[in-house]
């Protein structure tokens, strides 16, 4: 979600708006110049814009006709009250526009963007012996208004879960959820985290604490069938609101508050995850660690604010080459970040740490009319067994070591000593 607003309370209320009730990644800028510079270097991708019209540095509109060439969906949050003027915006294909004048401005503005999201399908896996040709599960829930694909083993649902970012809840009928003492709860945990989806079971027949022993599984609510389409819409899209607010918690405590990068919490928890998707479906992952170089002196030379000032620039450029859809960068301490590679061999990494060890050390930082020159050293090591991700780790921090006492300002990784060995 992109939100373009240069007054304080707003952009700090609509962010809040944004956060709490819909669980969405706000990104602000405060000027034409941020906006611009945002959607040049955006790798993410953005849902919905939410925009005024009048900035301190574009005061006609610029901003509006920056995101409509993207074909980013927008609302405009503005003063402007000229019936003209609204015909003139709503000319634009924007989507709404809601008056910032107005007592009821936010509640106007949150119905709004909750009509916008009403219209991209959520995603239900629905885990049932019967598949959708003869499921009574699958007759309350067709229209719904989600977007339902259907398994007929939990095994078939693990492998869907590991293959989709996407899924946020999971109906499973009760028998197949409790084989085993409910292991498939206990395996969408282990493969995806105590919150990734939300489960909820189902049966036909009323057996005995069936309910309590669903909950204390980890389940999140039970159906008994026959069950109204309506009743089971609202179940699930209570479910859906809880869970949206839980993920817009777990984002602001994920993120780094300086550089809003991933923070180390959450690559320690996330990372061995996705290195054990990868390691299923036989798919190449490697870990990258990297240090800026001479920090400390940097620090001592020209103080805290400049280095805060180069940690924003690293991160800034790190999650403009790397994105989180694929890959996994984080900021896991003072100047050392962390990146998790996935479907890339040693080679292709290789690469590409050297593309980002480059372009890093293209940035210059503007110090009393002098510019400051970065640059960054990078070990990298390719992942291929089981081990704990303390050990993926290890070994990038050995090649870090390696790239530091080798001059700095390079990469030094599996792949060099590989070709090393062959020469």
């Amino acid at each position: 979600m992109l939100l373009v607003e240069d007054t304080r309370l707003y952009s700090l209320a609509v962010r809040s708006l944004l956060e709490g009730n819909f669980g969405l990644i706000v990104v602000h800028c405060a000027t034409f110049a941020a906006l611009r510079h945002e959607l040049e270097s955006d790798t993410r991708g953005f849902s919905l814009a939410i925009l005024d019209l009048c900035l301190s540095d574009a005061a006609n509109g610029e901003a509006l006709g920056l995101v409509t060439e993207r074909s980013i969906p927008s609302i405009v949050f503005s003063g402007f009250t000229n019936e003209r003027r609204r015909a003139e915006i709503l000319s634009k294909e924007v989507i709404e526009l809601v008056y910032k004048n107005s007592p009821s401005s936010l509640e106007n503005l949150s119905a709004a963007v909750e009509r916008v999201l009403s219209l991209s399908r959520p995603q239900l896996l629905l885990v049932d012996p019967k598949g959708d040709s003869d499921s009574g599960m699958m007759a309350a829930l067709q229209n719904c208004g989600f977007l339902i694909s259907v398994c007929t083993s939990t095994g078939e649902a693990l492998d869907v879960l590991d293959a989709s970012q996407n899924t946020e809840l999971v109906v499973v009928r009760n028998d197949l959820a409790e084989k085993n003492n409910y292991s498939f709860m206990d395996m969408l945990k282990a493969r995806l985290g105590d919150d990734a989806v939300r489960v909820i079971g189902f049966s036909q027949n009323k057996g005995r604490d069936d309910v309590a022993r669903f909950l204390r599984a980890g389940g999140d609510d039970f159906v008994h069938l026959p069950v109204s389409a309506a009743d089971m819409e609202s179940r699930l899209r209570h479910t859906l609101t809880i869970h949206k607010r839980i993920q817009s918690l777990q984002r602001m405590a994920s993120r780094d508050y300086l550089t809003d990068l991933l923070n180390r919490r959450y690559f320690f928890d996330r990372g061995p995850k996705m290195v054990d998707i990868c390691l299923r479906q036989s798919m190449p992952v490697c870990t990258a660690l990297l240090d800026i170089d001479h920090f400390k002196r940097l620090n001592d030379t020209h103080g805290h604010e400049i280095g805060d000032i180069v940690l924003k620039a690293v991160s800034r450029k790190i999650l403009q080459l790397v994105g989180e859809k694929q890959h996994l960068p984080a900021r896991i301490g003072g100047e050392e970040f962390a990146i998790l590679f996935t479907n890339l061999d040693i080679e292709a990494a290789y690469e590409f740490c050297e593309r980002i060890r480059i372009e890093i050390a293209a940035i210059k930082v503007v110090v009393d009319d002098e510019d400051l020159s970065v640059t960054i050293s990078m070990g990298l090591a390719s992942i291929s067994d089981a081990e704990t991700f303390d050990n993926y780790l290890n070994a990038a921090d050995q090649y870090l070591y390696l790239a530091k006492h080798s001059g700095r300002n390079r990469v030094f990784s599996d792949y060099q000593v590989a070709r090393i060995a062959a020469s």
